[in-house]
């Protein structure tokens, strides 16, 4: 290769920005040999974009549909040196630093990287040469919009509870019902922070409850634009905690505790792919039945409520909440300084987009998601009796 480049951004060795921040570093251009440009080229692009396939019928019946997706929010060009339309300049062998600066606009939204889809903000350098395949080398920045917990509306404040019950069919008749309850103090939440789930258990049936499991679920949702309008949601598990369940014709209550890695808050702004989040909790029911579930929505932001690292209920009986919600939109002083820490499920992606070849190279990418790391004191949660279903008859 004749060329070697780098971009470092300025003070921000981890490439992470919110919107309406300047983006400015310094493009280090390293040339083997002297080489003839037109210009040498700055492009930022942020885009979302999703495409899938699905395939349905069979034989002479069988078809797949490709649906595609894209919104486009930012999409700049600038020249180092020289232009497109210029005449060849001469660059020596050598080094060659180049300073560039960029206001990002103020409606982006979070980067994401995810299964069929992704958010991608991305700065590329081209040497554009006369008769000559153009040189390029690109690398990935991670933009991370703020989510304030305390300027969302009311509901992440309040607990959230959700009731199922379950009669199973015993030949002609039906059992005595279970009644599951589920249960979190609060329903906004920051990376770092827990959320304890109580589950209570009312089984009058005659099945086993074998186990409880709880789950945070990250839900990415795809929408197409072509050849129509189709959503496709990617459910995945991102914590899970489980305990022991609940017998026949008998009463049960355990907490469960989710710990949330980072993660991107929920974005439900974009036109074509989505982030939202729920607690899921499911009853494991011997025998072939259909197991209870309860989902349970939860807002995910990168301000929380409060400075708890495990917001709780006041006691196991009560379904009142002590949280001393935070009002202003800075961070308290009580709170944790965050730190930057790459996706827990998108790790090493290739950005080049399709077709696209970059000849001097391109940078492997996982974007970065704020995190509070709470004392082991904060960390500490209540002590209940037990974390496993407390039996009564």
């Amino acid at each position: 290769m004749s060329a070697n480049c780098e971009i470092k951004f300025d003070d921000n060795p981890h490439g992470v920005y919110l919107p309406g921040q300047t983006l400015s570093g310094t493009v280090e251009l390293c040339l083997k040999d002297t080489m003839k440009v037109k210009g040498v080229a700055l492009q930022i692009k942020g885009i979302a974009e999703v495409k899938w396939s699905e395939t349905s019928g069979t034989g002479n019946n069988r078809r797949t549909v490709q649906y595609r997706g894209r919104q486009d929010y930012i999409n700049s060009t600038t020249y180092l040196i020289g232009s497109n339309d210029g005449s060849n300049i001469e660059l020596p062998a050598g080094l060659h630093a180049y300073r560039f600066s960029c206001s990002l606009p103020t409606n982006l939204v979070t980067s994401l990287e995810a299964k069929k889809g992704h958010i991608r903000y991305t700065v590329k350098v081209i040497l554009e040469r006369s008769w000559k395949v153009d040189q390029s080398y690109k690398v990935a920045f991670t933009v991370l919009r703020n989510v304030n917990l305390n300027e969302e509306n009311m509901e992440v404040r309040l607990p959230s509870k959700v009731t199922k019950q379950k009669n199973f069919l015993w030949g002609p008749f039906k059992s005595a019902p279970l009644l599951m309850i589920a249960e979190t103090p609060i329903s906004g939440y920051a990376p770092g922070q827990t959320i304890a789930v109580r589950v209570e258990v009312d089984n009058q049936s005659n099945r086993q409850m074998k186990g409880i499991i709880a789950r945070l679920v990250q839900e990415v949702s795809l929408i197409s634009q072509s050849p129509y309008t189709r959503v496709q949601p990617f459910p995945t598990v991102v914590a899970e905690d489980q305990c022991v369940g609940v017998e026949k014709r008998s009463k049960g209550s355990t907490i469960q505790y989710l710990n949330i890695p980072p993660l991107p808050p929920t974005n439900r702004t974009c036109q074509v792919l989505t982030v939202n989040y729920y607690v899921e909790v499911e009853g494991n029911i011997s025998g072939p039945a259909f197991n209870p579930k309860i989902q349970i929505p939860i807002t995910l932001g990168t301000i929380p409520l409060t400075t708890n690292a495990v917001p709780n209920f006041e006691n196991e009986a009560s379904t009142s909440t002590s949280i001393q919600v935070q009002t202003v939109a800075i961070l308290p002083e009580s709170l944790p300084p965050p730190s930057y820490e790459e996706a827990i499920l998108a790790c090493g992606n290739n950005i080049q987009e399709e077709g696209e070849i970059n000849e001097i190279g391109w940078k492997e990418f996982s974007p970065r998601y704020m995190v509070y790391h709470f004392s082991e004191d904060c960390k500490k949660q209540p002590d209940y009796e037990s974390k496993k279903a407390v039996l009564t008859r």
